[in-house]
């Protein structure tokens, strides 16, 4: 399913877990020893019901913003990161669906808060969670245990392909912070890592524990063993039949004083849910495309932003056609642009409408002429290359207009310079060093040396 992992609502498979009111997003962490420093991974699960489409059918997506926080005790933000997702209509529409965020931390010593939020693009509306986190003192006996739908070894050149899966070693953990099986996907993996000294091996146990503490079932200690000094159990467990509801998974290693003891919890669903899944993964071709069911008023919003990627003289026909000649024009723009024809999604297509709305909601400007965001400069920089990897921002200060640079390093270092003119947020392109994009002449003088100075070395 590309990137998308969908899941149905189930508890947290993390051994640190948190979980937030109903609507907002659920977070996990599980960790791991390195040296001096706690590994943390970290899962979200994004539900898709607090997300709005952005434009239905074939083509259509819902769209958000993931942003998170790494947050000490003294309210310092450590680490700070946010991207953006698209989630395909196909996979937005199924009832319980979500996505899974996979975030990694290397912390000191010490008591942590992961925060996490979603900012929807089709209505602005934020999404919270968030959870503690404590990075051991000192060296532990083992890790948390680490539940996951699937464990695979990695072949040659073989990467973590997206969100939810996560090398460990030689191995490919698909994962997250909601696990759940079902009647016909019973097979339940783990993994712990053991960071001993002694020599020898470590008898272990593993027990399924109901949510009232009865076990309903345990391997034996004499089937399996791990080797000790600094190593992982490993495997899975078949529990095929196991009737629905939430239970733990217990590791037990080691005997005597030694013994140590990890658990994480898992769901098993019924068929119910198990349909649900099953669901998520159709295609989309039954349904109609997003033009089809549009208005002309609306046919004539999704034309107006092509200017951008349209080639001279490719738009002349649109204005002189009905509204069925409308809806077979922008197909066949978007069907030239297709990277993957034959598929029921033109990713070309969806990714542009993302943009755009994106861009309408971050830079709308105000006033009479009330512009939208993706007429506005900044909105056409983020329509055409997408998200800067770098921003610098300047708000205003005595006499100084608020001004900012986007800077984008994929090829070659391209700087765009945005200024607020009125100093209401209505920004124009001052500077750029694309040959595509023109600069005013005087941007210098406007600025000043220390900005054109701060800019140059940015």
């Amino acid at each position: 399913m590309s990137w998308l992992t969908l899941l149905v609502v189930a508890q947290s498979a993390a051994a640190m877990q948190g979980r937030t009111e109903s609507g907002e997003l659920r977070v996990g962490a599980v960790r791991f020893y390195r040296g001096d420093r706690t590994l943390v991974n970290g899962y979200v699960r994004v539900p898709h019901e607090v997300l709005s489409a952005v434009m239905v059918g074939p083509g259509g997506f819902a769209a958000f913003r993931f942003e998170v926080g790494v947050v000490d005790p003294a309210g310092m933000t450590l680490v700070r990161d946010s991207w953006m997702r698209r989630v395909p209509w196909s996979a937005w529409r199924v009832r319980s669906s979500a996505t899974v965020e996979l975030l990694t931390f290397a912390l000191a010593p010490g008591a942590y808060e992961i925060r996490v939020g979603v900012t929807d693009s089709a209505t602005g509306r934020e999404t919270t969670g968030r959870i503690p986190v404590s990075a051991f003192a000192a060296g532990p006996a083992s890790s948390d245990l680490l539940l996951a739908h699937s464990i695979r070894r990695a072949e040659t050149g073989d990467t973590a392909a997206g969100p939810g899966e996560l090398h460990k070693g030689d191995l490919l953990i698909t994962t997250g912070p909601d696990l759940m099986l079902t009647p016909t996907q019973a097979l339940l993996y783990y993994y712990c890592e053991v960071y001993r000294d002694s020599a020898g091996s470590v008898p272990w146990l593993l027990r399924v524990v109901t949510a009232d503490g009865r076990t309903v079932s345990s391997t034996s200690p004499a089937e399996s063993q791990v080797a000790a000094g600094g190593g992982t159990v490993t495997g899975s467990v078949d529990l095929t039949g196991l009737p629905p509801g939430t239970y733990r998974l217990a590791l037990v290693m080691g005997t005597g004083a030694d013994t140590v003891s990890r658990s994480a919890e898992f769901r098993m669903a019924g068929f119910e849910l198990e349909q649900q899944l099953v669901e998520a993964t159709r295609t989309t071709a039954e349904f109609e495309d997003v033009f089809a069911r549009s208005s002309e008023a609306q046919l004539d919003t999704l034309f107006a932003p092509l200017v951008y990627l349209a080639e001279r003289g490719e738009l002349t026909p649109y204005d002189g056609l009905t509204a069925e000649g409308k809806r077979r024009f922008l197909r066949g723009f978007w069907r030239r642009r297709d990277p993957t024809p034959g598929t029921p999604e033109n990713e070309t297509q969806a990714g542009f409408y993302l943009r755009i709305a994106d861009a309408n909601r971050r830079f709308r400007e105000g006033g009479a002429a009330q512009i939208p965001g993706w007429r506005t400069d900044r909105g056409r920089i983020l329509i055409l290359h997408g998200e800067p990897e770098q921003t610098l921002r300047r708000p205003s200060s005595g006499p100084t207009n608020p001004w900012e640079v986007w800077k984008y390093t994929r090829q070659r270092a391209v700087k765009y310079v945005f200024y607020d003119q009125t100093r209401l947020g209505n920004y124009i392109l001052l500077f750029t060093n694309d040959l595509k994009e023109r600069s005013y002449p005087n941007w210098d003088s406007i600025l000043g040396v220390e900005a054109v100075q701060e800019i140059e070395r940015f």
